[in-house]
C-alpha cells in the first residue's frame, strides 16, 4: 500500500505540511487562546522514533506548554508506529479515550 502510494503520488504530498512553515506559523499566530488546546490530547511516542520522540529530550516542550491536559504514552515502535503496532496503537487510543470518559 505505501509503495504504491509513493509510486502514484511521490513522497512530497505526504510531507507537504512540514515544508509549509511560513503558512503554518502565520496560521498558528491567529489561533484562539494563543494556540493552547483546552481539550485532552494524547501523544503516542515511538520508543525507536528518531524523528519526533518527545521522551528524554526537550522536543515535546512546546506541546507540553500548549496542551495542559497532555497524556504521553510510549510503545516499542519507530516513526510509523500506527503501521508497526496497529493493534497496540488502537488499544492505546481506546484506553486513553476511556480514561478521559470521551
Amino acid at each position: 500500500m505505501l509503495v504504491q502510494t509513493v509510486k502514484t503520488h511521490g513522497f512530497r504530498p505526504s510531507c507537504a505540511w512540514y515544508l509549509n512553515d511560513d503558512a503554518n506559523i502565520a496560521y498558528a499566530r491567529k489561533a484562539p487562546s494563543g494556540g493552547r488546546l483546552s481539550q485532552p490530547v494524547l501523544f503516542v511516542n515511538g520508543d525507536f522514533d528518531q524523528i519526533c520522540s518527545i521522551i528524554g529530550n526537550r522536543q515535546g516542550d512546546p506541546m507540553r506548554a500548549a496542551c495542559p491536559d497532555l497524556t504521553v504514552t510510549s510503545m516499542p515502535a519507530g516513526h510509523w508506529l500506527p503501521l508497526e503496532r496497529k493493534a497496540e496503537h488502537i488499544e492505546a487510543i481506546r484506553t486513553w479515550l476511556q480514561s478521559k470518559n470521551l
